[in-house]
């Protein structure tokens, strides 16, 4: 294996780490009286005001590039930093930590899906079974037959996924040739100023309260809270644009999907949540359908490859 993939595979893993505390912390704060909308907002401007000197450094002589890419870059914060927080944290509201991190690893299906529909190559066999066995898992995990799922709490999961697919495909992109710091930075600031608007227009209710915050079983102030949510998210989206340069967005959001039991044991301690047989079957199934479909897909870039080397004339001295 390169030190390069490695790379990427180490540093997608503290990515998707980072994700996984994410959850829990907010959840801590919506017990105290906090809001989504300045759960998310807070997040980000905090993140964004501990990244201005480093993304301006970075991007210092590169702003034509800016200008050139401006539209990844603004989808990137739309979507990869506004879109992905506020459909998760509001989701956590509704629905377990868990169960809205499993809903929102069906991300990869939908870049599956996306792939497909754009280079109108067919998926594998192997893909369509693990979409198959994914799909599956949600109907375990969502279990159709009990009211203690919400709706709204499961719509807003699977539009937080929508914006996971977009946050890989974007940042795996190698025609965005942007410094890593400098691409999350001009994200953190376009989501924090999407979030913000939402905030005054009332579409995404700013509340917060000075209150203590039970983490762990430990009293702790609201302000050491967000300085650990604003850590994470810093060190979880640049970690996870420089590795998903390294891996691409297919493996990068396999990888990814250890953020699933990472959020589940970070739920337990920070703020005792329990996960469910069911949902821990469901989830089961999930994994492995993802890890089908990427199976699939790694089967099918090799044997392209192999193709490719096949054709290809042979050079002539």
């Amino acid at each position: 294996m390169r030190k390069s993939t490695l790379a990427g595979f180490v540093l997608t893993f503290v990515s998707a780490a980072l994700f996984a505390v994410s959850g829990p912390l907010a959840k801590s704060l919506y017990g105290v009286g906090w809001s989504s909308g300045a759960v998310v907002t807070v997040r980000l401007i905090g993140a964004s005001l501990i990244l201005a000197p480093f993304a301006a450094l970075a991007l210092r002589g590169r702003w034509a590039m800016v200008r050139s890419h401006w539209q990844h870059v603004i989808a990137y914060g739309l979507l990869g930093m506004a879109g992905m927080q506020a459909f998760f944290f509001v989701a956590v509201q509704h629905l377990a930590v868990s169960v809205t991190l499993l809903l929102e690893m069906t991300a990869p299906l939908m870049i599956v899906v996306w792939v497909w529909a754009r280079s109108r190559l067919r998926p594998s066999g192997v893909t369509f079974i693990g979409m198959a066995v994914a799909v599956a898992g949600l109907l375990v995990v969502l279990n159709p037959t009990t009211t203690t799922v919400n709706a709204f709490g499961i719509a807003m999961a699977l539009a937080a996924a929508v914006c996971a697919a977009a946050y890989f495909l974007v940042s795996a992109d190698h025609a965005v040739d942007l410094p890593s710091i400098g691409l999350t930075g001009l994200g953190m600031a376009i989501g924090a100023g999407a979030t913000g608007v939402l905030n005054l227009v009332g579409l995404f209710p700013f509340v917060a309260t000075n209150l203590p915050v039970e983490l762990a079983s430990v009293s702790v102030s609201w302000v050491t809270v967000l300085i650990l949510s604003a850590g994470c998210t810093v060190g979880a989206y640049v970690s996870g644009v420089l590795g998903l340069r390294y891996v691409g967005a297919t493996i990068g959001s396999f990888v990814s999907l250890v953020e699933v039991p990472l959020a589940a044991v970070a739920a337990w301690i920070i703020v005792t949540e329990p996960i469910t047989p069911p949902q821990l079957w469901g989830g089961v199934f999930i994994l492995l359908g993802v890890a089908f479909v990427k199976w699939g897909e790694m089967r099918k870039s090799r044997r392209t490859d192999q193709q490719q080397e096949l054709v290809e004339p042979v050079p002539t001295s």
